[in-house]
C-alpha cells in the first residue's frame, strides 16, 4: 500500500545533507586553529625567552579555540540526533539546515574577531550572535519537525521531541546571556559558554530519573 504523502511535502534523502553537514562541521572545528595567530619568529628574533612571550599573547586565541571547538562539538551532535530521527527532508527544513551552516561556516571568523580583540564590546557579541544563530536555527527546525512529525518520523514519542526541543534552546539562552553580559561591558562574556557542558549534563540526568 502506498503511504499517503503530505502535498506539501517534497521529501529528499538525508544521506547526502549528512555528508555535507559532517564535512562543513569537521572543515570549522579544523579551520578554527587558524585563528591562533602566531607572530612571525622574526619579530622576535632578539627576544631572550620568545616562546613565553608568544604563549602568553596568544592566550585569548588559545581560549576562544577551545570554547568554539567545543560548541561546534556540541551542535554537530544534536545536528547528527536531529538527522539520526528523521526519515527524509522536505525543501523547508532544507533551507534551515543551510541557513544553519552558513553561520556554522563564519564560526572561524567570529572566533578571530574575538580572540584578536578578547576586550571588545562588539567583537565578542559577533562571536555570540553566530551561535546565537545557530541555536535559534536548531529550535526553528525541531519545532517544524514538531509540527510535521506525521511525515518527517512518523512514530516518534512527542515528549522526546519536546525534550529536544528544551534542549535546543540552551545555546540561544546562553548567548542572550553573553550579549548582555558584553553590553554591560564585562570582559569574557563568551566564557558563558563554559556553562553549556554543565547544563546539558544536568538536563541529560534529570531526563535519566
Amino acid at each position: 500500500m502506498t503511504e499517503p504523502q503530505n502535498p506539501s511535502c517534497n521529501p529528499l534523502p538525508k544521506d547526502r545533507i549528512c555528508t555535507l553537514n559532517d564535512a562543513i562541521y569537521a572543515f570549522a572545528m579544523t579551520l578554527l586553529v587558524v585563528t591562533i595567530d602566531i607572530p612571525s619568529k622574526y619579530e622576535h628574533a632578539y627576544d631572550i625567552a620568545p616562546v613565553h612571550s608568544i604563549m602568553l599573547a596568544i592566550i585569548p586565541d588559545l581560549i576562544h579555540f577551545f570554547i568554539a571547538f567545543v560548541m561546534l562539538a556540541i551542535l554537530w551532535y544534536f545536528e547528527h540526533q536531529r538527522f539520526q530521527y528523521l526519515r527524509h527532508l522536505d525543501r523547508p527544513l532544507l533551507c534551515m539546515n543551510m541557513a544553519s551552516l552558513v553561520f556554522v561556516c563564519l564560526i572561524p571568523f567570529s572566533t578571530n574577531i574575538a580572540g584578536d580583540y578578547p576586550f571588545d564590546t562588539l567583537g565578542s557579541i559577533i562571536f555570540e550572535i553566530n551561535i546565537l544563530a545557530i541555536g535559534m536555527i536548531a529550535f526553528a527546525q525541531w519545532m517544524y519537525i514538531r509540527n510535521k512529525a506525521t511525515y518527517l518520523i512518523p512514530g516518534f514519542n512527542l515528549a522526546h521531541i519536546n525534550r529536544e526541543i528544551t534542549w535546543s534552546l540552551v545555546f540561544p539562552l546562553l548567548s542572550l546571556g553573553g550579549i548582555a553580559l558584553a553590553f554591560i561591558h564585562v570582559p569574557g562574556s563568551v566564557g558563558i559558554y563554559i556553562l553549556a557542558p554543565i547544563i546539558m549534563a544536568f538536563l541529560y540526568w534529570k531526563n535519566l530519573a
